[in-house]
């Protein structure tokens, strides 16, 4: 997967396979929140980058502080579209 050629829905898909089944049962969308909604913690969070750095070649370690301050997944999208 090539970051420029990745849609939001993929992003998402990808975000979804690292939650909990419960978290991810109805899909996950951009305006939802990482934790209110999705039940994301500190070590979600981190799984969560892994797949996204390796499932589409972005240099997200280098953005974990903007990942830490991510509210919500389209947030998430944003920071992946930006690295």
């Amino acid at each position: 997967m090539n970051k420029g050629h990745v849609s939001d829905d993929e992003i998402c898909r990808l975000i979804a396979s690292v939650l909990a089944k419960k978290a991810a049962k109805n899909g996950v969308s951009p305006e939802m929140s990482l934790r209110a909604d999705l039940g994301v913690d500190s070590l979600t969070l981190m799984s969560m980058v892994f797949v996204l750095e390796e499932k589409t070649g972005i240099d997200a370690f280098g953005r974990v502080e903007q990942f830490v301050g991510a509210e919500s997944v389209a947030d998430i999208i944003k920071i992946v579209r930006e690295s």
